[in-house]
């Protein structure tokens, strides 16, 4: 447009500035900038707030911060409310609660009104501290300034006053919320008041929701559905979760890897592998992958059930099937071998860890140096304290134990007392 002559004006570097900011090019976008003050043109409030929501999507909130000062110090622009929104939530999102909330107090100087998007954001902000207290009274303060509320400034504090327990303020506010101020539930407010009466065992309350849900025409979703089967789960109520798969199917709606990793973990936990198997194997029926997380919650279930070297096989075949395992994998392994007293495999399982492009942290050591222990390999445990040593890990109480109880039966042997000193030291 330039090359040509054609007229270009403040619109058009504004729309060029904003394409640049969500194309992550804030350093064009600043170019941009300059090019305006050259062709002699008056950047507005817009496009100062397209830049500063640029600066803060990049991560760059010092920068913003920097930025927003001087247009206030020098006068180059009017803040509007939605510049200060930009920037309390920029900074709310960012870690700088503080700064935001210093911010919103100081709107009312610059002749500017806080609405309803700057009272939530705080709000939200202060929730995520666990300040739900003053959370409310700032919800309060809203009302009495009749700046309504909506859906995005009630779940926030219904969810941490549930994180909380605080049961009869939860239906109070919900009460409040769908009753006096007829702003009506969205599903993820439903699914925070399922998954928490899910989570404290009120199953019935639960369920009562999601009544409330399908009487208001929001259809429970699978995060819905999920919360409750967590719920019999944790109960034990095994009949009643694998009931819910059949729900969930029946309403149309497909189960994702959490829906079946819910249902393994459960039957793993009592003990019943078989049936663990079973559901782990009906995934690909749904087209669904099995995560890492359902891998690493069999071989527990394996190792838990001493069948450590069933674990070992099941895990060389998921790798040859492709699946990456991850660190927890490996400890999982390295503890039900040492356990059930294959310290040998799980040496060797050790050492090639490296080899799949992960690093031992602590817990790894720590589980393969106590395996050594009990299996009085006392050499092998030496020079692994010393390699964990050296790179900056340190002997866990577990571990610590173990060499205290080895001591006090075999005080005199050398090599004991001089590895009880290192993992001291």
């Amino acid at each position: 447009m330039c090359t040509l002559s054609i007229p270009v004006d403040i619109f058009t570097f504004s729309i060029a500035i904003n394409c640049c900011c969500h194309s992550n090019r804030v350093d064009y976008a600043f170019s941009l900038l300059a090019t305006t003050f050259k062709r002699g043109f008056v950047p507005d409030v817009v496009t100062y707030t397209t830049l500063i929501r640029g600066l803060l999507s990049q991560q760059k909130s010092q920068e913003a911060r920097l930025f927003f000062a001087n247009l206030i110090k020098f006068r180059q622009v009017q803040p509007n409310v939605v510049t200060f929104n930009t920037m309390i939530d920029g900074l709310c999102k960012t870690g700088h609660a503080d700064m935001a909330f210093w911010l919103f107090r100081s709107m009312e100087k610059c002749d500017c009104e806080p609405d309803t998007v700057t009272y939530t954001a705080i709000i939200n902000s202060l929730c995520k501290c666990g300040l739900v207290d003053d959370a409310l009274n700032l919800h309060s303060e809203m009302m009495e300034k009749c700046i309504l509320p909506n859906v995005w400034t009630y779940s926030p504090i219904i969810q941490v006053l549930c994180s909380l327990k605080r049961w009869e303020e939860v239906g109070l506010l919900l009460n409040q919320m769908i009753h006096d101020m007829k702003i009506s539930p969205n599903v993820h407010t439903f699914n925070i008041l399922v998954d928490a009466y899910s989570k404290s065992g009120k199953l019935d309350d639960a369920k009562h929701i999601i009544q409330i849900m399908n009487e208001r025409g929001e259809n429970p979703d699978i995060v819905t559905y999920n919360s409750l089967m967590h719920g019999y789960c944790s109960k034990g109520q095994m009949d009643e979760a694998l009931a819910m798969l059949s729900t969930i199917r029946s309403k149309k709606i497909m189960p994702d890897c959490y829906t079946y990793s819910i249902l393994v973990n459960a039957y793993c936990r009592e003990l019943k592998l078989d049936i663990a198997m079973d559901i782990y194997r009906n995934m690909a029926s749904d087209g669904l992958s099995p995560t890492v997380v359902t891998h690493n919650i069999l071989l527990h279930g394996l190792c838990q059930l001493g069948k450590s070297m069933e674990a070992l096989t099941f895990f060389y075949k998921i790798q040859g099937l492709g699946h990456k395992p991850n660190i927890v994998t490996y400890e999982t392994l390295l503890g039900g071998l040492c356990k059930n007293h294959y310290v040998d495999k799980a040496l060797s399982l050790f050492r090639t860890i490296e080899c799949n492009g992960l690093i031992p942290e602590s817990d790894t050591y720590n589980i393969i140096i106590r395996g050594c222990l009990w299996s009085k390999k006392y050499d092998g445990a030496c020079k692994l304290v010393d390699k964990m040593v050296d790179c900056g890990f340190s002997s866990d109480a577990a571990t610590t134990s173990v060499l205290r109880h080895l001591l006090l039966s075999k005080a005199q042997d050398p090599t004991l007392v001089a590895l009880y000193q290192k993992c001291l030291h």
